[in-house]
């Protein structure tokens, strides 16, 4: 719409006063005529289905002849009063017919040499048959349009005939154009080829009340008389912003002269603003739906590259994305694992073991790391190392796992392997090599804990020495290989003599050995190294260089202490030597006790 200002608006009561000049009122008649064309190829081009039922009661009282013919067949699609009056069509059933005489394919004969596309033809005479042979001249005006979604002709007609035949109706069909305009939303304004302004409607005055200027274009007129829509921000007499589109018609008079343009402004802020918030929309969707087919792109190829199984369920259990490897830890190819649940696919003792970390998973939020040991269908067996994190759908919000595993069964063999070893240098480094029982190194450490843990307990703990009598003369004449054979012989009799786990014997250095017996009195010591004696005189390992006896013999130091705080294990230590010093010294092969309250002896 263009902006420029007019000397001296006209209303919408200015048409009546042509009715006092017979000339104005055979221009007004003929400008009447054109405007109602103009106005119609602006209200039904491209118009629909419901807005055209809004008009027909509108169009039913235009004091134009109008009818709408289908472009393919000639059919009549619609026919006004003043046209079924004029012609003899007919409606029936809310379809209209012509006339007897007249037929849809003479209608398209008639049409055939306009071509469609074109801007249509004016003014061009023709008649039609009516009953009893009468002939009706018509001078028929035609325009393309778009109605129904269909390419259709708007025709609108009058009896060729003298205009002093006209001159008596002239008054009342432009106070009858006149009020169809004010009937009309849309702001209506004519003006004359001098870009004059000549009238309006209601609704054109309602809104531009006091400022008509804004609201007229006054461009040049086009030859052609085509215009193109235009679209205006201005502001309504509420004070808000709306946007016009303004559509643009020449009006032609009877014999095809343009001898003005009629103008109709439609509100389309509406229209404007839904279609900008679609637009909205669709750019958002498209962005997500670009992001979510890149992401979808992405993982599909590390699901395609990655030769671990992952594998995507959502929070009802069903599986939605998974990779080969996935689906065959399974039992299943990705085509049959799709779509089913955890309960169709795993055994009731694992499903429930799933269910305990993906509760943690999607309730928490928090990823959750375990061990699986899987056996294939083929009796492979592996380890894997599987990571469960939380995921969301961003399209529906759904919350579901994401299922990492990781093939961990090489780590896992090269883990237990390790530990082996680990457990073969723990007891290569806590057994004495040739006997067999533990080492030195063992019994110092065994000593300590027991130590601190008796001080906690407040219970007796007893170290019994032992010292294989006169064993340097057997190594002497026997041999130190023979030596080394009577040094584990001793050591399976020691061993066998004592029963509970706790207990241990050890070698303590050369032909000396050690027994540790926690929470045992000093009766249970010397019960011990009963059994020590007599085992080995059951054993009877010769030794005849012996001062003491024809067989290997030994002598026993028994120590007992309840450990204080105060005290160091090496009290303990310190008294079972003493007494062993005292078995060496009472003759050997026997057995001598102390504890931390007995007298010393010179």
């Amino acid at each position: 719409m263009c902006l420029l200002s007019v000397a001296a608006p006209v209303s919408a009561a200015t048409l009546t006063d042509y009715a006092d000049n017979p000339i104005l009122m055979t221009a007004g008649s003929l400008l009447a005529t054109a405007m109602c064309g103009a106005l119609l190829m602006l209200l039904l081009h491209h118009i629909d289905a419901r807005s055209f039922r809004k008009l027909q009661s509108l169009l039913t009282h235009m004091p134009v002849a109008v009818a709408i013919i289908r472009h393919k067949d000639g059919q009549l699609i619609y026919s006004n009063r003043p046209c079924r009056e004029l012609v003899g069509a007919r409606k029936l059933n809310g379809r209209y017919l012509y006339p007897e005489s007249l037929s849809a394919a003479m209608v398209r004969d008639f049409l055939r040499p306009f071509p469609y596309r074109s801007s249509g033809f004016d003014q061009v005479t023709d008649q039609i048959f009516l009953a009893q042979g009468k002939r009706l001249p018509l001078a028929i005006t035609g325009r393309p349009v778009r109605c129904n979604w269909q390419d259709c002709w708007l025709l609108y007609m009058k009896e060729a005939n003298s205009p002093h035949r006209e001159a008596g109706k002239m008054e009342q069909d432009q106070r009858l154009f006149q009020q169809v305009l004010n009937s009309l939303s849309e702001l209506v304004y004519y003006q004359d080829k001098s870009g004059e302004l000549m009238g309006t409607n209601k609704a054109f005055d309602r809104f531009w009340r006091g400022r008509f200027e804004e609201g007229i274009c006054n461009e040049p007129m086009l030859d052609h008389g085509r215009y193109t829509p235009s679209h205006t921000w201005t502001t309504a007499p509420d004070g808000a912003s709306r946007l016009l589109e303004t559509k643009r018609n020449a009006l032609v008079d009877d014999s095809g002269e343009v001898i003005g343009t009629l103008s109709l402004s439609h509100d389309v802020t509406d229209w404007y603003e839904m279609q900008e918030a679609l637009k909205s929309e669709i750019e958002k969707r498209e962005i997500t739906e670009q992001e979510l087919a890149q992401r979808n792109t992405l993982l599909d190829t590390i699901l395609s590259a990655s030769r671990d199984p992952i594998g995507l369920y959502n929070e009802h259990e069903v599986y939605v994305g998974c990779n080969e490897a996935f689906a065959r830890s399974l039992g299943h190819t990705p085509q049959s694992l799709l779509g089913k649940t955890a309960e169709e696919v795993l055994n009731p003792e694992l499903l429930e073991f799933s269910r305990q970390a993906d509760q943690t998973v999607i309730e928490q939020g928090i990823s959750v790391k375990a061990d699986d040991y899987v056996i294939l269908e083929d009796g492979t067996p592996i380890w894997y190392e599987v990571l469960k994190s939380p995921y969301q759908d961003p399209t529906d919000g759904t919350r579901g796992v994401l299922m990492m595993a990781r093939d961990v069964t090489e780590r896992k063999m090269a883990e237990q392997q390790l530990a082996d070893a680990i457990m073969e240098l723990q007891e290569l480094s806590f057994v004495d090599s040739l006997t067999k029982v533990a080492n030195r190194r063992s019994f110092d450490e065994q000593l300590r804990k027991l130590w601190f843990g008796h001080i906690r307990e407040q219970q007796p703990l007893t170290l019994i020495l032992c010292d294989i009598d006169y064993f340097k003369p057997f190594n002497d004449n026997y041999g130190h290989q023979q030596g080394d054979v009577a040094l584990r012989e001793v050591a399976q009799v020691l061993r066998s003599v004592i029963r509970r786990e706790t207990d241990e014997v050890a070698r303590y250095g050369g032909e000396e050995f050690a027994f540790l017996l926690p929470n045992t009195p000093l009766e249970g010591g010397e019960l011990i190294a009963a059994k020590i004696h007599q085992a080995l005189a059951d054993k009877a390992l010769v030794h005849q260089y012996s001062q003491v006896s024809d067989h290997l013999t030994v002598s026993l130091g028994i120590a007992t202490i309840v450990p204080l705080p105060n005290q160091d294990y090496g009290t303990l230590v310190a008294l079972a030597d003493a007494a062993l010093y005292k078995a060496k010294a009472a003759g050997r092969n026997c057995t001598m006790s102390m504890t931390d309250t007995t007298p010393d002896t010179p």
